[in-house]
């Protein structure tokens, strides 16, 4: 037979995903590692999906999306994200990593580079190779509070060089983006001739400083902009997700959904109109109930002498692993063996990442309160050079 595709083959499954087959052995393991929101879906939104199964059309829609989905899209991004579009600009994709697979696809040719944060989510960097570019990693590091080096950018342009990629609030570190950064973030690409595609799925979940979309500031169309309702509104499932471009943008990415998946789910497109134009009061709980278990995270990190990423946004926290000499998936398999509890290994997120794992904190206050000190517990025992089955030894001991 003859081989696969070599842009297949030459890519990896993440190590998130690998955790996660590996926990389902484990009864009653502790779930930090997987950004899973643990709400139940707005019930205004569920009423809403009810009622079109049962009296509206739901056949296909426009590959664009439903233009009322687009129409209250619009409403949202003027709402909240201070960006003054029309339909025309707005593709809805199925959920935020489509958007993010169908907008590189659209700028970039084989070959042609791609500026990614490192620390960043690694279906960015998988998104890339599948569309054979090559992904060039720009560091974000804690002294600079993941913000991006500007200078460090610079460094990194080549004539091959096409679009700088953000994601603010950022998953893995938290970190949100200050207006001067999204600014500086904007006019490097109009020095550079870049474009600038900016992932904001998780808009409204900031817990100090403000969300800001450069977008609002583009007047060449060299800014595409990928939001979803998934983590929002506790829809991953669902998968809705859009991006927002210039028309001609847009109108290349529609031209291609229709091989790729022809449209959006119909019935999942109602529900977001719903969750995007009905009360927003559910967005604020979720909102608030995320703050404040980053705080019990926190203070369980100092109380337990972990360090960790103090996040500002989104729902993850990192903590260093870098006391014991395993690489942070095979700390995380161990994790998993001496204590129970599942955590994404940083590695996910870049090889500079490699000293963390990432705990979400979409997990319920119990769970955070008994996985920290686990960890905790079992990072000192690593540290000291303790097996697993040492580990298991002194638990049953004690």
């Amino acid at each position: 037979m003859k081989p696969l595709s070599r842009s297949v083959t030459g890519i990896d499954r993440s190590p998130i995903r690998f955790i996660l087959d590996r926990a389902a052995a484990y009864p009653g393991a502790i779930h930090l590692e997987i950004g899973q929101p643990d709400f139940a879906v707005p019930a205004h939104v569920m009423e809403a999906v009810v009622n079109v199964t049962r009296h509206e059309y739901t056949g296909y829609t426009a590959n664009a999306g439903m233009l009322a989905l687009r129409e209250a899209i619009v409403v949202k991004l003027a709402r909240e994200n201070d960006m003054r579009v029309t339909p025309e600009n707005i593709i809805v994709t199925v959920g935020a990593m489509h958007a993010v697979y169908a907008t590189m696809m659209t700028l970039l040719n084989p070959g042609d580079e791609i500026l990614l944060p490192d620390p960043g989510y690694g279906n960015f960097n998988m998104a890339a190779r599948l569309c054979q570019a090559t992904p060039v990693f720009y560091p974000t590091v804690a002294e600079r509070s993941f913000e991006p080096d500007l200078d460090v950018l610079e460094t990194l342009v080549t004539e091959r060089t096409k679009v700088l990629f953000i994601n603010s609030p950022s998953n893995p570190t938290g970190a949100v983006f200050s207006r001067a950064m999204m600014r500086a973030c904007l006019d490097f690409c109009r020095r550079h001739d870049l474009y600038l595609v900016s992932d904001e799925t998780y808009d409204r979940l900031i817990y100090e400083g403000e969300h800001v979309s450069p977008a609002q500031w583009d007047d060449e169309g060299r800014v595409v902009t990928i939001l979803t309702t998934s983590k929002t509104y506790a829809m991953t499932g669902w998968r809705v997700g859009y991006a927002v471009a210039s028309k001609p943008i847009i109108s290349a990415m529609t031209k291609i959904q229709e091989p790729m998946v022809s449209c959006v789910n119909t019935v999942a497109q109602h529900g977001a109109i719903a969750a995007l134009l009905g009360p927003q009061d559910c967005v604020e709980a979720m909102r608030a109930e995320y703050r404040r278990r980053r705080d019990i995270a926190v203070e369980l990190a100092l109380e337990n002498e972990l360090s960790v990423s103090y996040p500002h946004g989104a729902f993850y926290m990192l903590v260093d692993i870098s006391a014991q000499p395993k690489d942070s998936v095979a700390f995380c398999c161990d994790l998993l063996d001496a204590e129970n509890v599942a955590a994404a290994p940083g590695l996910a997120f870049g090889e500079r990442c490699d000293r963390y794992v990432r705990v979400s904190l979409c997990a319920k206050e119990e769970a955070i309160r008994e996985g920290l000190p686990r960890l905790a517990r079992y990072l000192q025992r690593a540290a000291e050079g303790q097996t697993v089955t040492e580990t298991l030894s002194a638990q049953a001991a004690s």
